[in-house]
């Protein structure tokens, strides 16, 4: 299993991650396309333990690497510098128009990088309030979405151990994470989360 955890993006999310992780017992490494006294002191004080590293760094040595960034910078990143680690995407789009958005990652379908879509659908303020030890009856679900199995399982023992109950799902239910999608902004325990997406699935087969 991966233990060093790799954060692009110093801002609310990212280090709200950072601090469970390292409470988890997780080596972190945080990296900003920022830089300056002021990050340096947001993660010194919100995610103390955390280490603050250059971009390059930060890729080449991390076993997960979560993007913690806009969502529009997901398709500025080098796929080569990704694929040796687990890929947690966990940003969204957001289209003012008509409030829909795409479905998936801009690296979905991208040789070699194996992507997993999680903690997109929960905000940083939950992750902080939320989080509970194991075996905790008012435990929060958090989704792990890949057909990736193995880097599937390896985030979600990462979910685990940030204090939330993993649920995972193949890559074809990753919508359900979504702004337009049923997990998105609620708070689900693990049992109805996971009656969510079998309920969405069998809508799914009633469609074809």
């Amino acid at each position: 299993m991966g233990e060093r955890l790799g954060i692009l993006g110093a801002g609310k999310l990212g280090t709200a991650v950072a601090r469970l992780a390292v409470e988890a017992g997780r080596e972190v490494l945080i990296a900003d396309a920022r830089t300056g006294p002021m990050i340096e002191l947001i993660v010194s004080t919100v995610a103390a333990g955390a280490r603050l590293v250059g971009v390059d760094e930060m890729l080449a040595s991390s076993d997960i690497v979560l993007l913690a960034i806009p969502y529009s910078r997901v398709g500025e990143l080098d796929p080569d510098k990704l694929a040796h680690a687990i890929v947690i995407d966990a940003t969204n789009p957001w289209l003012e128009s008509d409030g829909a958005n795409p479905a998936g990652s801009p690296l979905r379908g991208r040789p070699g990088i194996r992507l997993v879509r999680s903690l997109n659908h929960v905000a940083y303020e939950e992750l902080m309030s939320y989080a509970q030890p194991a075996g905790s009856p008012f435990r929060t679900a958090i989704a792990v979405a890949s057909d990736d199995a193995a880097a599937r399982a390896e985030v979600a023992v990462l979910v685990e151990a940030l204090g939330f109950d993993p649920v995972e799902l193949d890559d074809r239910n990753a919508w359900l994470l979504d702004a337009n999608g049923p997990f998105f902004g609620r708070r689900l325990s693990k049992a109805e989360m996971s009656a969510l997406a079998s309920a969405s699935r069998r809508a799914d087969r009633l469609t074809w």
